[in-house]
């Protein structure tokens, strides 16, 4: 006679797995050179993990919804494959709906932007403006994690994602039609806005709904960075960019605090349970608690 895992065991495990596959992947991408080829030898592997997985997981577990900590651990990873492989993307992550294993219908207006695949097919280039939505929801969900508020660090990187956004439009796509800048620094809090709740744009308006102080604030600095982003009088637009690019603006600086601000993301949760067991540590177990669980799981 078969005998079968008990189901809420089997999820458990599965669960656990899925989580660790998301972290293990979130962590090659963040510490991977950012030469294409070294990118792809070291990241490719773990991607290609996650993808195996999440079918044989939605086989398992048609109608599952996944707690919140795993989802964030999977907006963490899809975000951080945009943003270091966005010159060229080889490989899709899984979506949300994907993973809670029915489809989201928001996905069909656009509503929720991280419920959208990355690309499948041969080299292509995401650009900064079509990932800053991304970022953006990827910190309302720490803040709403966290229970936290916007700090002046999180404005000053947020706006400077914007300016980047910019200039790659300009520099890079010739875009220069009148309204691109506000367009890209649009973001506010609007307590007007009619807005599906739970939806990536109702939880980034929460997020900038922090208080007249903060909100003035982020205004302020989004301000500061729209006037240093406008050419003086006798320079083009296009050489003003150029210059600030060699200077104050750097890409490289740039990509050095998103990585930063993404390895703190990710740093900020505690580690999946199986990473805890293959580093020998567990959160609030003894060290012999700790390897008696590891002997039980398999990992000696």
């Amino acid at each position: 006679m078969d005998r079968k895992a008990d189901p809420k065991t089997q999820l458990m495990i599965d669960e656990a797995i899925l989580d660790y596959l998301f972290y293990t992947a979130v962590k090659a991408l963040l510490s991977a050179p950012e030469e294409a080829e070294a990118l792809e030898d070291s990241a490719q592997l773990p991607l290609q993990m996650v993808g195996t997985f999440i079918s044989i997981f939605h086989a398992l577990h048609p109608n599952y919804r996944a707690p919140a900590e795993v989802q964030f651990r999977l907006r963490l990873l899809q975000f951080s494959c945009l943003f270091k492989r966005r010159q060229r993307l080889l490989s899709a992550t899984p979506s949300l709906s994907e993973v809670n294993g029915r489809q989201d219908p928001r996905v069909e207006d656009g509503k929720h932007s991280t419920s959208t695949n990355l690309p499948v097919g041969p080299p292509g280039q995401i650009h900064l403006r079509e990932t800053l939505p991304l970022f953006l929801a990827l910190s309302a969900a720490q803040n709403s994690l966290q229970e936290s508020t916007i700090t002046e660090l999180w404005m000053r990187l947020a706006a400077g994602y914007m300016a980047h956004a910019y200039a790659e439009q300009v520099l890079l796509l010739k875009e220069t039609r009148s309204g691109l800048l506000e367009d890209i620094f649009h973001w506010r809090f609007d307590p007007s806005r009619a807005i599906e709740e739970s939806s990536d744009e109702w939880m980034i308006n929460e997020m900038l709904d922090a208080g007249d102080s903060i909100i003035k604030l982020w205004e302020d600095i989004k301000s500061e960075h729209i006037r240093a982003l406008r050419p003086p009088t006798g320079i083009s637009l296009t050489a003003h960019l150029e210059a600030m690019v060699s200077g104050g603006l750097s890409i490289s600086s740039f990509k050095e605090k998103v990585s930063e601000f993404l390895s703190g993301l990710l740093s900020a949760h505690p580690a999946p349970l199986l990473t805890q067991l293959e580093s020998g540590k567990i959160d609030g177990l003894s060290p012999t608690s700790t390897a008696v669980l590891k002997k039980r799981a398999g990992f000696v």
